[in-house]
């Protein structure tokens, strides 16, 4: 079954026991410039991650995020 790129966050960040402002600070902390509406925008499908965003997510959350 796959997931729409919003639920595969969620997902993960629920069973990583995250929240959305902790990511958000890892991202930064990796060098990827990110606000907290940014990331929203992204994440609603508003605009798209870039590669390096979701490869950096992917990271941080344990998921890969890139190649669904």
């Amino acid at each position: 079954m796959k997931f729409r790129l919003s639920e595969q966050i969620d997902r993960a960040k629920e069973r990583e026991g995250r929240n959305q402002k902790w990511i958000i600070k890892q991202m930064v902390d990796r060098g990827i410039e990110m606000s907290d509406s940014q990331f929203s925008q992204k994440k609603k499908g508003y605009n798209n991650f870039t590669t390096q965003e979701l490869e950096v997510l992917s990271e941080i959350l344990n998921v890969d995020l890139i190649s669904n």
